[in-house]
């Protein structure tokens, strides 16, 4: 948004402060929110906020700010409880404008088109291309053995999808799942991918920390909101902001450049070109994000 717009882009928890590492748990309903002066506020990915959070938000608009909230309630829920996109919606208290056309760009994606058919509660399993020349975006491997799926999904990051596209593993892919438990959940996966994707060497720096082993090289994800952090930009990528600054925030990635072990911390780059450091002690802060799930994906913190 804020390379799109030229204007700054904030989570919700980070506007408001809220969801620092030091008070990670939104506490009580009832703590005093800083006020937010603006005249429009846009509120993105509305589906996942939950009334927690619309609580804090509503408290901290001046009376005659204007609201604008987009999302999809098709997409997941909120984590917390509540759906108040949906009920705002069937509340018809409220102006709505519903984007449901696909249009010319999109009109041969599989993707968007077997994501309207979900949506309808129509099955795309088994059904052929519904246009001649519809863009090869979209594929249902069918697995009913964990072993097996496993095996899929180490091939598809691996190199197997070549034939559709010069495809890096850190620049162009991503997986996806909707556990953190299990044979494929995310714990199990990243330690999978991980050895094939970005093997232990003998000059290759490392660090332990708990039960994870952080490599150089390994993809990783910030999973608390921390305001401190210090950052630079030595390879900026857009024109927007700063060289320099603090903060990172949950759902962030970005690459380990460096395990320091003589000064006992980690350099990240992250995908927007900040490079931060942790010592060791911070990197509870970090987690494997060659797998991620799917809450996750959407930035479970809004």
């Amino acid at each position: 948004m804020s390379e799109t717009t030229g204007e700054d882009a904030k989570t919700i928890h980070r506007l408001l402060e809220i969801g620092k590492i030091e008070d990670d748990k939104l506490g009580s309903i009832d703590n005093d929110i800083s006020p937010i002066d603006s005249d429009i506020l846009v509120i993105d990915e509305m589906s996942m906020v939950d009334i927690f959070l619309m609580n804090y938000l509503v408290k901290a608009v001046y009376l005659g700010t204007k609201l604008v909230f987009v999302g999809d309630v098709n997409q997941l829920p909120s984590v917390g409880p509540g759906s108040i996109l949906k009920d705002l919606i069937e509340s018809e208290k409220f102006a709505t404008v519903a984007l449901n056309k696909i249009f010319r760009q999109a009109a041969k994606s599989k993707i968007i088109v077997n994501s309207h058919e979900v949506n309808k509660g129509n099955s795309f399993i088994g059904k052929k291309a519904y246009c001649e020349d519809a863009e090869e975006d979209f594929f249902y491997v069918n697995e009913a053995v964990q072993d097996r799926m496993l095996e899929q999904v180490i091939s598809l990051s691996n190199g197997r999808l070549k034939n559709y596209g010069d495809y890096d593993f850190i620049e162009n892919i991503q997986i996806l799942t909707p556990t953190k438990k299990g044979k494929l959940g995310t714990k199990e996966l990243n330690k999978n991918l991980q050895n094939i994707l970005n093997p232990k060497t003998d000059n290759m720096q490392n660090k332990t920390y708990g039960d994870i082993e952080f490599r150089e090289g390994d993809r990783v994800m910030q999973i608390k909101n921390n305001y401190d952090i210090y950052w630079e930009k030595r390879k900026v990528k857009t024109d927007f902001g700063s060289d320099h600054g603090s903060g990172v925030f949950n759902g962030e990635l970005g690459i380990i450049t460096k395990i320091d072990q003589t000064n006992k911390n980690i350099a990240v780059e992250f995908d927007d070109g900040k490079l931060a450091w942790y010592t060791f002690s911070e990197l509870d802060q970090l987690e494997h994000a060659y797998a991620i799930t799917i809450h996750k994906a959407q930035r479970k913190r809004v």
